[in-house]
């Protein structure tokens, strides 16, 4: 499979959860952490459980990159996030060993645990909504930095880690990806965990909705 050909596995991986996507930006969570409009120890609640998520999934790629070169071939060490997220809470004097993961976080969290043994390359789907989400992220970013009276440095640093440098970074990622040589059936298995993630994200938002009492 090569980058950028007709059908290749990004815009396999696109068209199949664009209508997921869609639904995951329209929701109410959402639209106010874009605006930055949710409280702020909201905002903080929803970091803690993106952390979790990062941890979890980060630590499989690492444990499939030993066994499997195609892992460490796609994820760089720059692509991983927990370091971000773990700066930002530790901005908000977050104990990052106390957080508890909630209901549909703790449902996702056995998920990848469940993928990284069944079929894991498909965990690659699941970072490839997750480093995604950087494309829209500067501007939450920079509503929450105004918002929250952030630095640049930290408290939002997840939503938007790369800067103008985040573009060369996703153009490998996506052409790594394109290049993998995939066997029928393979590719609906990265669809799938990639809209599990969408999924997983809305839900999280939902769950957490219900204290911003706005």
């Amino acid at each position: 499979m090569n980058s950028g050909s007709a059908g290749s596995l990004m815009e396999k991986l696109k068209e199949s959860t664009r209508a997921m996507h869609d639904s995951a930006e329209a929701s109410a969570f959402q639209g106010k952490l874009t605006n930055g409009a949710l409280p702020k120890e909201l905002y903080v609640l929803y970091l803690e459980q993106l952390y979790l998520v990062h941890r979890k999934l980060e630590e499989c790629i690492k444990q499939c990159a030993q066994q499997d070169a195609k892992f460490s071939a796609i994820v760089s060490s720059e692509q991983l996030q927990e370091p971000f997220l773990k700066l930002d809470l530790q901005s908000f004097n977050r104990n990052i060993e106390a957080i508890q993961p909630l209901s549909s976080t703790t449902e996702l969290l056995n998920y990848m645990e469940e993928l990284s043994k069944t079929y894991a390359p498909a965990l690659l789907g699941m970072h490839y909504v997750l480093l995604g989400s950087k494309h829209g992220g500067k501007f939450v970013a920079k509503n929450c930095q105004e918002s929250y009276q952030l630095n640049a440095s930290a408290g939002a640093k997840y939503f938007d880690p790369y800067g103008q440098n985040f573009m060369p970074i996703w153009k490998d990622f996506k052409e790594s990806m394109n290049q993998l040589s995939l066997e029928d059936g393979e590719e609906e298995q990265f669809c799938g965990a990639a809209a599990k993630m969408f999924l997983a994200v809305t839900k999280i938002g939902n769950e957490l909705m219900p204290k911003a009492k706005i």
